[in-house]
């Protein structure tokens, strides 16, 4: 064999050798661990919102070594509700980061709310990912880090009130509210119920008749919920009573409303108009029932998770190197 084809055998199987024992531990070789996940909303689309991740590996041998890549598999859940998920094979690095990008199913927003008002308005979020770094026929898992947190909202306190407070028309009190409540009544991913009240006087001579109280629900003025709240009640003279409005919200439209929550820096603005049509002096008119009508602006940081955000390794060590295929 010629000398130089015999140096160059050499050096091929000393390449091999050392992958190869690289690959069964004989050689130590730093393992990669994700430092960092930074998420933040692409493209939305009336159907889908996209989800661009940078995730962050600390620079080991393997990264400063060569033309390293990275098998990336990604989720993305609320309250254990999968919104997304996505599998990327040999991703290429750029300066020890790896981006992915990963599409929220818009028809997933229904069922998450649910859980989001069944669970105290409270959501869970778990950003889950886990890469498997190759380089030179090596499959190397990485050390992960979940991050996960916690989104709060409080979108009916505005009607938890105990103060008194004057209804007037056409120049008179009609009714005084003593106090105002409302709840959450089970919520699927078709409904969602909100169960309000109001404790009223009626300070008059006169019964006063409601004949029906209605509702809309806005979110950043999408009705995703319209009515009939309330039948007909008598408010006699000089008594109090408690009138109920049980309003709902159609879950199912909830897809419409989310592109223009994220559009918006994910700030929404929730409107709960009620109506009620009286009887007073043989005359019938509707008139708004703003003892029960609100607004409340909210905003959410779903996959940032807020200042709530924490992360947690996952130690990969017990995840031997091997050969890819």
């Amino acid at each position: 064999m010629p000398p130089g084809r015999r140096a160059a055998t050499v050096l091929l199987v000393a390449i091999v050798l050392i992958v190869a024992t690289a690959a069964y531990g004989v050689i130590a070789i730093d393992r990669p661990r994700v430092e960092s996940v930074d998420s933040e909303w692409g493209t939305v689309t009336s159907e889908r919102t996209e989800v661009e991740t940078r995730i962050g590996v600390e620079d080991p041998f393997l990264l400063r070594v060569g033309d390293a890549a990275a098998d990336v598999s990604y989720s993305v859940s609320l309250n254990d509700v999968e919104i997304a998920t996505e599998t990327e094979n040999r991703a290429q690095f750029d300066d020890g980061t790896v981006t992915v990008s990963t599409w929220v199913d818009n028809d997933e927003i229904p069922a998450w709310w649910a859980t989001h008002v069944d669970n105290g308005e409270t959501t869970t979020v778990r950003i889950d990912p886990d890469i498997t770094v190759r380089y030179a026929g090596v499959r190397l898992p990485a050390d992960g880090v979940t991050r996960t947190g916690t989104v709060q909202t409080d979108l009916l306190a505005p009607l938890q009130e105990n103060r008194s407070r004057e209804y007037r028309a056409a120049g008179r009190t009609l009714f005084v509210v003593e106090e105002t409540d409302a709840q959450w009544g089970n919520a699927t991913p078709n409904r969602t119920p909100i169960d309000a009240s109001a404790t009223v006087t009626n300070p008059t001579s006169l019964p006063i008749p409601i004949t029906e109280i209605g509702y809309t629900v806005r979110l950043n003025d999408r009705v995703v919920g319209q009515g009939v709240a309330g039948e007909q009640i008598v408010l006699p003279p000089d008594e109090t009573r408690t009138i109920e409005a049980n309003a709902a919200i159609d879950t199912e439209k909830l897809d419409e409303w989310w592109p223009t929550h994220v559009r918006n820096n994910e700030t929404s603005t929730l409107s709960v108009a009620f109506t009620a049509t009286v009887e007073y002096g043989g005359v019938e008119r509707e008139v708004p029932l703003d003892v029960l009508s609100y607004e409340r602006t909210f905003q959410t940081d779903l996959i940032g998770a807020g200042s709530n955000a924490t992360d947690s390794v996952e130690d990969g060590t017990n995840d031997s190197p091997e050969l890819a295929a």
